[in-house]
């Protein structure tokens, strides 16, 4: 088995998502006294963007990402994978409104969704998996 080029989450986008909850938790320390709710709603919002950015950094450091190989393609970080013989589509999506908002969205046949989603130990089946470029570094 042959595997194509690993794409790697994106070290910006990691970046990006732990200045932004930073600068939310320091904001939100020193404005405490002046809408204690919504701060700390705010705060909650910060410590969740942080994980979220840690989370990425781990599994960049795993080496953790999406690519294709002769069996199929792999759909999330966990190392999900979707068969060639499974996949009915594949397109590539691009948002009128945002210009950041591209994806690659597999599209399996309707007969593979439950072995998919056993397979997977998801509850319930998808009829769609989106892979969006946001969170790779460099796509093509």
């Amino acid at each position: 088995m042959e595997q194509a080029r690993m794409y790697r989450i994106s070290l910006l986008l990691i970046v990006v998502f732990m200045v932004a909850g930073i600068l939310l938790c320091i904001f939100c320390l020193l404005g405490l006294r002046d809408a204690p709710i919504v701060l700390l709603l705010l705060f909650i919002f910060s410590i969740f963007t942080i994980g979220y950015s840690i989370y990425l950094w781990r599994k960049r450091n795993e080496g953790k990402g999406f690519y294709w190989d002769d069996e199929g393609i792999v759909i999330d970080l966990k190392g999900n994978k979707i068969y060639w013989d499974e996949i009915e589509d594949i397109q590539y999506f691009k948002s009128s409104s945002a210009s950041f908002s591209k994806s690659t969205v597999i599209y399996p046949h309707y007969t593979n969704h439950e072995q998919i989603r056993i397979r997977h130990k998801k509850w319930m089946p998808k009829t769609a998996h989106s892979i969006d470029w946001i969170l790779i570094e460099k796509p093509k």
